[in-house]
């Protein structure tokens, strides 16, 4: 605010030097607080408080954004804080980098108390609150962030965590940037939110794959690559590849089964109980219900009333399932496998220690021993190398392109397919698997007919 010379209103030359002596202090006064000067006024002047909207740091944008979306599932929320705390801990003001106690806190945070709903926040640490402080300090202006800094961001990134020395996926990489460029695009649309571009539209241009741009390859790679499609044979010999080879025994056989021949997802297998099959006695086509999956999730990513063990099914309702045929050669597996080791709590199908199956450790345990051994690496190649075969980087999910793709190569219309596999919209179902059904529908065929009225 212009501050105005005042005195008494005398004119004499002792009341004149009087208020000269007065402006003179005060401007010493105000230059040495480090008060901006104003050339056209001719008076140093106070600064005013920001009346409009302030950018936010990463930190605060990307806390603001998470809480705005209480109905995120616990999934896209657990995704999305992932996405958020790599931004936080790298996109910091020039030279901040935790290091010794700080690095220790900043991780704390991170892992285990980022993103709390209210109720929990009591629960937090003085560590893990001291580097909740480091990182709010240290966070850059979401608003100020440049080329150089998120093409250094995406570097650091795209380096796989569980196989250091290979790199993202474009796919993977655009999943993993997706949540951070939703929160610049929300925060762009707002009145009280001073952020008026995304810095994230340099990714676009950065990465070619292919002649295409990260986020085109992101989408072209819905596409199903039918090299990496398991035949049925394939797929009886990795389930007892997974019985053999793995730490587990011959418990996994039919779990990986279910998987590959019917299209579950591992969650949803884990979540099978006994009242979910419908299987015949003799040689004919057996059905199952899927109702739920097994996701363990801790507390921060739960409303109260949800459970940490078992969730909906995916995009779905609490109440809604799909039900799916089971071929006759798996049929009697299941039999065999409920002779064997009979039912778990609560009726599981697949158990093991008494619990449901975990899939971190069925991955360590059973999946890569028994990849390893059917589809071998070549050890004069980096993981990574292209010339690698591609089956060597089979997925667990692969097991569900499988057997969908097994479908539609029967002959089974798309709409029952997608009903089957438990997408939520054809588009996005033949967006993934048309290049892998090159036979139209056959009426006569037994898959088709399996559909029950």
């Amino acid at each position: 605010m212009l501050y105005q010379l005042s005195y008494s209103g005398d004119t004499s030359i002792l009341g004149l030097l009087a208020a000269a002596q007065e402006w003179r202090e005060r401007a010493e006064r105000d230059f040495t607080r480090g008060l901006p000067f104003d050339l056209k006024a001719k008076q140093f002047i106070e600064p005013q408080a920001p009346t409009g909207p302030v950018a936010p740091s990463v930190f605060a944008l990307t806390e603001r954004y998470f809480h705005h979306n209480p109905e995120w599932e616990p999934a896209t929320k657990e995704a999305a804080a992932r996405s958020y705390n790599r931004a936080r801990r790298w996109l910091l003001v020039p030279g901040a980098d935790p290091a010794g106690d700080d690095l220790l806190a900043v991780e704390d945070f991170s892992s285990h108390a980022s993103f709390l709903p209210a109720r929990l926040e009591g629960q937090i640490t003085e560590p893990q609150r001291a580097g909740q402080v480091w990182l709010e300090a240290h966070s850059a202006p979401a608003d100020s962030l440049t080329s150089k800094q998120i093409e250094a961001f995406v570097s650091l990134i795209e380096i796989s965590e569980r196989k250091p020395g290979t790199r993202l996926s474009a796919a993977t990489l655009t999943r993993y940037l997706q949540p951070l460029r939703a929160a610049w695009n929300w925060a762009i649309a707002r009145d009280d939110v001073a952020i008026d571009r995304s810095p994230w539209v340099v990714v676009r241009a950065r990465r070619k794959v292919k002649g295409k741009s990260t986020l085109a390859a992101g989408r072209a790679g819905l596409a199903l690559d039918a090299d990496m499609v398991l035949s049925v044979f394939q797929s009886l010999a990795l389930a007892e590849a997974c019985a053999t080879e793995g730490a587990w025994g011959g418990v996994v056989e039919s779990f990986v089964l279910v998987m590959a021949l019917c299209g579950l997802r591992p969650g949803e297998a884990a979540g099978l109980v006994s009242e979910d099959l419908e299987l015949p006695l003799d040689d004919e086509l057996g059905w199952l219900v899927v109702r739920r999956t097994h996701r363990p999730t801790q507390d921060r990513w739960l409303d109260p009333d949800e459970d940490p063990e078992w969730g909906p099914l995916k995009d779905r309702d609490l109440t809604e399932s799909r039900r799916v045929p089971v071929p006759s050669l798996l049929v009697a597996k299941l039999h065999q496998h409920r002779e064997l080791y009979g039912e778990g709590p609560g009726g599981l199908v697949f158990h093991r220690n008494g619990k449901a199956f975990v899939r971190n450790q069925f991955a360590i345990r059973v999946w890569e021993p028994a990849c390893a051994q059917l589809f071998p690496r070549r050890a004069d190649l980096a993981p990574d190398d292209p010339r690698q075969s591609k089956l060597s980087r089979l997925r667990r999910h692969d097991l569900r392109h499988a057997a969908c793709s097994w479908w539609l190569r029967e002959g089974v219309d798309a709409v029952v397919c997608q009903r089957w596999s438990g997408h939520r919209t054809l588009s996005v179902f033949l967006d993934i698997y048309q290049g892998v059904a090159p036979r139209a529908r056959r009426p006569g065929s037994a898959a088709a007919r399996a559909e029950p009225p």
